[in-house]
């Protein structure tokens, strides 16, 4: 089984994170660790400077043992680091006592195997002893004979001289600053080493200060466990952020995968949750606005395919119906079932209105077809509304009148012209009071109104016929629509008057709006814009 993208996610970016803490952690505790042994190394330097000033007042007698044994145990403690004198031969001059051995004296203690007293006790002291005067100031034992130098202090002699040995250049007047294995104290310790400066220039000695190593790692131990803590709570909080931020990743991801996948299935009403606005969001947003165009466009689609059907299907009845009573009628005058003047008379008077039926059916399909064509361009001028409503109402009036339909109209104000095309909106004119009159009863009225409303032209049709049921409203504009749903043949309309209309207002760049209650009649609102044509 393949890992998931949110777990590739998750592993990355915990190892990326690992790696920058473990990168993080080693790089600081090498510079923790080298900024403490530099300041170290600079104070111990720095005092060693101070005390080969010390030496050399001992040296030329201005200070007394006792006070230079005090003074290097003072530093030592202060310090943390034993600290040795040696004179210009490399004969040891001083050492400090541990703090321990300080605290043991202070105590009436046994400093240990040491049996030497400290210096000014007047006892003769053991070379490598701590807190002990080797030579005093001229050169000269600074207590007893200094013959202990062979004798108890022998077994760390070896090593004292070993040490001397690889500091000879502060003799030469450097300072030197070393790490390493003590062979004295048995430990690593920095060693740092300062020559003493006599008045006259000459080197007369040097100052070691040794320092131990281990409080510094006990330091930088504590420094390292809590950069450990500190790196422990940085990836706990990263492992909760990035688990996080892979869900909402991947969940959206795998909501566009579920959309996707209904889409390819024909379903486009799935959508995906948007929660964020970036670009997972933005692709989210994309994926909704995809699926919803696509339905559009299916449904679209669909309504046109059954649109296409209902069209073939209307429009072979439409023809079927006066073929068939054509040719009813033409093979009864053939074959002489016809008899009489009065039955040959009405079978040709049907023969020529279905005749004429077929004529207007082809005639409005043709219109539609040359209306709906991008590449016909009508030709436009500016019309006179006015001139067109009374010319249609003069042709239309007999009709009405015939019906007992009160036909009118009026102007409300001065109502310029409308660019457009005269035969055409005498056309839209004769469609709409057709089908007003067609659908009001005998004693009814139809009545046109025009007005100027700011940048418009507004056309108003109104009759209180039969009305169109609210469930039709929408689909007036359809091509072979009639409110009668059995095409009753006592309308002589061919469906596609108010399809010719539409595409008549819409090439004219006009609204139209459709009100109608049934039983109580239908008015028709067309807003004509005045300015520059907008004529398609």
């Amino acid at each position: 089984m393949k890992p998931s993208l949110q777990t590739k996610l998750f592993v990355n970016f915990m190892v990326v994170v690992a790696l920058i803490l473990a990168g993080f952690a080693v790089g600081a505790s090498a510079l923790i660790r080298q900024y403490f042994l530099t300041a170290k190394q600079q104070e111990l330097v720095g005092k060693g400077h101070e005390m080969s000033g010390v030496l050399n007042d001992f040296l030329t007698g201005t200070l007394s043992a006792t006070e230079l044994v005090e003074l290097v145990d003072r530093i030592d403690g202060f310090l943390d680091a034993r600290i040795w004198a040696v004179d210009a031969s490399g004969r040891l001059i001083v050492m400090s006592s541990t703090p321990q051995r300080i605290r043991q004296e202070r105590q009436g203690q046994s400093p240990g195997t040491s049996q030497g007293l400290r210096a000014g006790q007047g006892q003769g002291l053991g070379m490598g002893e701590p807190g002990q005067i080797i030579m005093g100031p001229g050169g000269q034992p600074a207590t007893g004979d200094g013959s202990a130098a062979e004798g108890g202090g022998m077994r760390s002699s070896t090593a004292i001289r070993n040490l001397i040995k690889n500091i000879q250049p502060v003799f030469g007047g450097k300072v030197l600053t070393r790490t390493f294995f003590h062979p004295y104290y048995g430990e690593d310790m920095m060693i740092v080493a300062v020559p003493i400066v006599g008045t006259s220039g000459a080197i007369n000695g040097a100052v070691i200060l040794n320092a131990p190593v281990q409080g510094v790692n006990r330091f930088l131990t504590q420094i390292y466990m809590a950069i450990a803590l500190i790196g422990f709570l940085s990836l706990a909080l990263t492992l909760f952020v990035v688990r996080r931020l892979s869900r909402g990743i991947v969940k959206p991801l795998r909501e566009m995968e579920e959309t996707a996948a209904s889409m390819a299935q024909g379903r486009y009403d799935k959508r995906v949750e948007i929660t964020t606005e970036d670009e997972v969001g933005q692709l989210g947003s994309s994926i909704n606005t995809l699926a919803q165009e696509l339905g559009r466009f299916v449904a679209h689609t669909e309504h046109m395919e059954k649109l296409r059907r209902d069209f073939v299907a209307n429009v072979s009845h439409e023809l079927r119906t006066p073929l068939t009573i054509i040719r009813g009628y033409t093979e009864a005058l053939q074959d002489g079932t016809a008899c009489g003047a009065d039955q040959t008379g009405r079978f040709t008077k049907l023969i020529v209105s279905e005749t004429e039926r077929l004529e207007r059916l082809i005639n409005d399909l043709l219109d539609l077809s040359r209306l709906q064509a991008r590449q016909y361009v009508m030709d436009v001028e500016q019309i006179p509304l006015t001139e067109v409503v009374d010319s249609v109402i003069a042709m239309l009036g007999e009709k009405a009148a015939n019906k007992g339909i009160a036909l009118s109209w009026r102007a409300n104000n001065i109502i310029p012209p409308v660019p457009g095309n005269g035969d055409r909106l005498v056309q839209l004119m004769l469609i709409l009071l057709d089908n007003a009159i067609k659908y009001t009863p005998a004693g009814g009225k139809v009545s046109v109104e025009l007005a100027r409303e700011q940048e418009d032209v507004t056309l108003t049709v109104t009759d209180n016929g039969t009305g169109i049921p609210p469930e039709d409203l929408p689909f007036i504009w359809e091509r072979f629509y009639k409110a009668d749903k059995a095409h009753s043949r006592t309308n002589h309309g061919t469906g596609l008057g108010l399809s010719i209309a539409r595409e008549i207002i819409d090439r004219h760049g006009a609204k139209v709006n459709v009100e109608s209650e049934p039983g109580k009649g239908t008015t028709f609102v067309l807003q004509f814009p005045v300015g520059a044509s907008q004529v398609k």
